[in-house]
C-alpha cells in the first residue's frame, strides 16, 4: 500500500458514566489485510508513535484468509506494537474463516492466534477484559459473528439477546468497548449496551461520492447505511474505519485507506 491518512474522533464519555480524569487517545486498526507500509510496516508504527496512545484497539481482518492466508506482516506488526502498548483484538470474518474451516485453511488460525498471544495480543474470542486508564474503568469486548453473517447473499438479522447469550450483560457501571468487526448490527449491539463500538469490514464502502457516502458494501448492498465514520443511537457510538488494506476488490475511489485515533474526554 502506498499511504494512508490519519482520522480523528472526540468520543465524550456520556453524563452517568465515569470519564477519564485526564484525556487520553487510542489507537484503532482494522482490515489491515496483511498489508504494509514500509518495511515492517514502519510508516504505521511510526505514526501511531507519534499519537502516543494509551491503547490498541484492533476490530479484526488483519490477516487475509485466502489459500495460503497471508498473515506474516500482521504478526510482525503485533510484536512490534505489543512492546510499546497493550493490545486488544477481536476476530474478523477473516480470522473466522480460518478458525472454522481448518479442512481448508490447516492450522493457520491455531498458528496465528497462539503466535500474537505469545506476543501479548489480549485476543477477545466472544470475551472481555476490564482495564483502568487514568481511573476510568473500560470493559472490553470483543464479539465473533458466525461465518454465515458474512456470506454475499446474507440478510441475517442480529438481536441483542443473542449477544447477550454469547457474551453475558454488561454492568450498568463503567464504560463498554465492544470490538465487533461487521457494522451492520449496530442497533444489536447498542441495545445489548455498548457504550463505544468499533468497526470495519466494509472497506468505506470501496468507492465514496461526494454526499452519497460509499457505494457498495461486501455483502453487495448498494450505499450502505454504516460505511465509514462515527455514528450515535440513544446516545451510544458506532465509529467504522475504512480500513487500512483491501482483498478482493483491489480499488478504493475518494476513500483513502486510514489510521484511526479515538480522543476519549
Amino acid at each position: 500500500m502506498s499511504e494512508f491518512k490519519v482520522t480523528r474522533y472526540k468520543v465524550r464519555v456520556k453524563e452517568g458514566k465515569k470519564g477519564p480524569e485526564q484525556p487520553f487517545s487510542a489507537v484503532f486498526l482494522s482490515d489491515l489485510h496483511n498489508a504494509a507500509y514500509g518495511d515492517g510496516n514502519s510508516r504505521l508504527l511510526q505514526e501511531i508513535r507519534n499519537e502516543d496512545p494509551e491503547v490498541v484497539f484492533v476490530a479484526g481482518d488483519m490477516v487475509t484468509a485466502t489459500q495460503q492466508p497471508q498473515m506474516d506482516r500482521a504478526m510482525v506488526l503485533m510484536d512490534e506494537l505489543t512492546k510499546q502498548y497493550p493490545v486488544y483484538y477481536a476476530n474478523g470474518n477473516h480470522e473466522h474463516r480460518m478458525k472454522a474451516f481448518p479442512e481448508r485453511y490447516g492450522e493457520a488460525y491455531e498458528k496465528y492466534s497462539s503466535v500474537i498471544k505469545s506476543f501479548g495480543v489480549h485476543l477477545l474470542e466472544n470475551s472481555h477484559e476490564t482495564i483502568e486508564i487514568y481511573r476510568m474503568t473500560l470493559t472490553v469486548w470483543g464479539y465473533e459473528l458466525p461465518a454465515e453473517y458474512f456470506r454475499r447473499t446474507s440478510r441475517r438479522t442480529l438481536e441483542a439477546q443473542q449477544l447477550s447469550e454469547i457474551l453475558g450483560e454488561p454492568s450498568a457501571s463503567g464504560y463498554h468497548v465492544l470490538l465487533a468487526h461487521h457494522p451492520d448490527y449496530f442497533s444489536a449491539y447498542a441495545s445489548w449496551g455498548a457504550d463505544l463500538t468499533l468497526s470495519g469490514h466494509l472497506h468505506g464502502g470501496i468507492i465514496r461520492l461526494p454526499f452519497l457516502g460509499g457505494v457498495i458494501s461486501p455483502q453487495m448492498r448498494i450505499f450502505p447505511a454504516y460505511d465509514r465514520g462515527i455514528y450515535s443511537m440513544d446516545g451510544r457510538k458506532m465509529i467504522v474505519s475504512a480500513g487500512l488494506g483491501d482483498h478482493t476488490v483491489k480499488m478504493r475511489v475518494n476513500n483513502p485507506p486510514e489510521l484511526v485515533v479515538i480522543d476519549f474526554i
